[in-house]
């Protein structure tokens, strides 16, 4: 694994911590430490994204490091339990707004990638987009419910719960994307 690979991972793992991180810390330091930390760790994985890649990255980095700054600033432990909020919004509105170009977020990645589309491929995609958009607004409307409950619950939600849906999301279109692909006379290749 290169180093640059090794950073990508270790910066999501850390990111997908933060409710465990947020859970454990908040009990023994103060709540501006943690919108600190998040913000070294964001200006951090924004220094390792190639140039070429950061102008499409800016956005979303901008809006986590308010964020973060705001959380740092305020000291509030409950301004902290929105980032899972702020990350489903992002993502909702990436995958939706993409539905409006004729490349669709899922697309753009797929091509980028060279592997070959077949002819359905376009409006699979394109579907899939819009059932990851749907995902990430019931989410994030899930985290904010959470927001209102205890710690704990938060924690398991955003720490654990959240990602597994993801996975079981995940799961079921490769099950869906094999049967459908059989359907329509796809190579499997």
């Amino acid at each position: 694994m290169n180093q640059s690979v090794f950073f990508k991972v270790a910066f999501v793992v850390l990111l997908a911590l933060y409710p465990f991180v947020i859970y454990f810390g908040i009990q023994v330091l103060p709540p501006s430490f943690f919108g600190i930390l998040l913000g070294v760790v964001l200006l951090l994985r924004f220094g390792i994204i190639p140039r070429s890649e950061r102008a499409t990255a800016l956005p979303a980095i901008a809006v986590l490091l308010v964020y973060a700054v705001t959380a740092a600033i305020v000291g509030s432990t409950k301004l902290l339990l929105y980032y899972p909020v702020l990350v489903s919004l992002m993502l909702f509105t990436l995958f939706a707004a993409s539905l409006r170009h004729e490349e669709p977020f899922l697309l753009r990645i797929v091509r980028a990638t060279g592997m070959p589309i077949s002819e359905h491929g376009p409006k699979y995609l394109t579907r899939l987009t819009a059932v990851w958009a749907v995902f990430f607004v019931i989410n994030g409307a899930i985290a904010i419910w959470t927001t209102w409950q205890t710690v704990e619950i938060w924690t398991l939600y955003n720490g654990l719960i959240s990602y597994l849906l993801a996975a079981a999301l995940m799961l079921c279109e490769l099950v869906f994307r094999r049967h459908y692909k059989r359907r329509m006379g796809v190579s499997s290749e």
